[in-house]
């Protein structure tokens, strides 16, 4: 386990494709490009990543929160929330303990950050372990997302 850095950004865009393959989303080159680009930038500044090498070459598993400023809130100390993205790991190195590994390590910086809010998108393989991490489904509001109309080239 280590902190991940810029020379990582591929791979972790890599793993990020395969988990969202595994939802049933489509990335694309375009979006790999662009992903590689923003990563390599922000790791280890408003992005933490961690990530487990591969025997082989690689990396077998990575996880990233991005962390965010939010207004104040009544009863909060931090002004910084995370939110956890890209949780995954390749398919030879599944059920080994690694997602776990890099979450628990993830919880530990931010943490040490004093980031007192953290949020996720769980696929239902995942949702367990989040759940023993002490993540929840909230119920005293509803999530709602609004994807908005491109209105220029990218």
């Amino acid at each position: 386990m280590r902190p991940a850095v810029a020379s990582d950004a591929a791979e972790i865009v890599h793993l990020g494709a395969l988990m969202y393959k595994a939802v049933g989303a489509a990335p694309t080159p375009m979006w790999a490009v662009d992903s590689t680009k923003l990563v390599a930038e922000r790791i280890g500044e408003d992005l933490i990543g961690m990530v487990i090498d591969a025997p082989e070459g690689g990396l077998a598993c990575c996880g990233l929160v991005n962390v965010a400023p939010r207004l104040p809130r009544p009863g909060a100390r931090s002004h910084h929330m995370g939110y956890v993205q890209w949780v995954s790991t390749a398919p030879q190195h599944q059920y080994k303990g690694y997602a776990r590994a890099v979450m628990d390590a993830l919880l530990q910086e931010t943490d040490s950050r004093g980031i007192e809010v953290l949020e996720l998108h769980a696929s239902p393989q995942g949702r367990h372990m989040y759940e023993e991490l002490g993540f929840f489904v909230k119920g005293d509001n509803i999530a709602m997302t609004s994807l908005r109309k491109d209105h220029g080239p990218r």
